[in-house]
């Protein structure tokens, strides 16, 4: 990636020079030794980051917010993922280890304490359950999403189904849900109006590609995958229901026999989850389905 020809690196080079620098270091090494240095070069942590960053960069300045601050915020929302080495080292949320990283990093690069407070405070909020809301963090939260839709988020669903291990089968059957599901509420869960209006096209790119996808891999590998729209209530005070898009196979793969669905969600530590459980009424074979379901609203 020529990161020097993007206008947030200009940028914040003249705000900092070096600040860039460091902080890619600091998450290529994290990513390294959590790899076990098997990333020979870049990494796609922070190749996602800069992806982040140039377009928080460009929202912020839709918005009328500080567009260096909403970069910086950017490159370090996933500085504390592989903190020490390790993937959440001791359950410890990811934003207070940016947080901490955030403050020691641009304390020592001059910039204003206001600024660092800004940006602190922001990463904070970002992913949070019951934060208040942060423009900072809106802002960030839409970038990251907006990355990871259009064709090159659909190409980074690829590159992280490789780099996980996850063949065609196992990407399409375990994951793609969650992708669909995301996509086709994408406008709905961005924060600000200067993303909603991107999500847009992103959101029916990704939907267009997926669907035939799935079917030239349904035509490829005979294996009957079908999409599923359902409704399924929430858990909490205000009672709602939550529409997720499933992937799902029309037959058990071991004997033929039909699926029994059961779908409930569950409230975690950072989301509500999405537990969809499928059985075999004819050999018991089982599989499952879970991931976050969006925040709307």
């Amino acid at each position: 990636m020529l990161l020097k020809q993007q206008d947030f690196y200009r940028s914040l080079t003249a705000l900092s020079p070096g600040l860039v620098e460091r902080v890619r270091r600091t998450i290529e090494e994290s990513e390294r030794r959590f790899t076990g240095g098997k990333e020979a070069r870049g990494g796609f942590l922070w190749e996602h980051s800069v992806i982040v960053a140039a377009q928080s960069f460009r929202l912020a300045k839709a918005e009328k917010e500080n567009p260096d601050l909403a970069a910086i915020v950017a490159l370090l929302h996933d500085s504390g993922k592989f903190a020490g080495g390790r993937y959440h080292a001791d359950d410890k949320p990811e934003e207070e280890e940016a947080a901490r990283f955030a403050r020691k990093t641009l304390e020592t690069d001059g910039l204003k304490m206001a600024d660092i407070g800004h940006v602190i405070r922001a990463l904070r909020a970002l992913y949070r359950s019951g934060a208040s809301r942060n423009r900072l963090a809106d802002i960030v939260h839409d970038a990251d999403f907006l990355s990871k839709f259009g064709y090159v988020g659909v190409a980074n669903f690829f590159v992280k189904s490789t780099l996980r291990g996850r063949n065609l089968e196992s990407a399409a059957m375990d994951y793609l849900s969650k992708e669909l599901t995301y996509a086709s509420v994408l406008p709905a869960n961005m924060r600000t109006a200067a993303a909603r209006k991107m999500a847009v096209k992103k959101a029916a790119d990704s939907l267009r590609f997926f669907r035939s996808y799935l079917g030239e891999l349904n035509e490829a590998h005979g294996m009957e995958l079908r999409v599923r729209t359902v409704d399924v209530p929430v858990t909490g005070a205000r009672a709602r229901q939550a529409r997720v898009t499933l992937v799902l196979p029309a037959s058990c793969g071991a004997c033929g026999g039909k699926w029994e669905t059961d779908f409930r969600t569950e409230k975690g530590p950072k989301c509500e989850r999405l537990e969809a459980s499928l059985r075999c009424a004819a050999c018991g074979a089982k599989r499952s389905i879970s991931f976050c379901l969006p925040e709307l609203g």
